[in-house]
């Protein structure tokens, strides 16, 4: 018995992954009069060259409520998108005045 040939076949996608850093910097933080509630943004940016995404961190330095009141409360915010739906995955690092990355809890 002869079989015919067999057809194979398969796909390969491919998810495009954009990778970049963003440092924003407050000068004299440790000075910052903000009450609980209240918010520091900072500019928008991308996270590339072309990219239509546009993000913007926000932080509360004495928390978002009574609640959060001794803790420093920080947002990644997506400002402006042209898809219905994105992934990210991101992480915050705090740098002190020397620029070394503390310790959060």
């Amino acid at each position: 018995m002869s079989s015919g040939p067999v057809a194979e076949s398969w796909c390969y996608t491919q998810i495009k992954v954009v990778k970049f850093s963003y440092m924003w910097t407050i000068n004299n933080f440790s000075f910052c009069r903000e009450e609980m509630g209240e918010v520091i943004k900072s500019s928008t940016f991308s996270s590339g060259a072309n990219d239509k995404l546009k993000w913007c961190l926000r932080v509360n330095p004495k928390g978002l409520d009574e609640e959060s009141k001794d803790y420093l409360s920080l947002y990644l915010l997506l400002v402006s998108c042209p898809k219905a739906e994105v992934r990210a995955k991101f992480k915050f690092s705090i740098l002190n005045a020397k620029g070394e990355e503390t310790k959060a809890m």
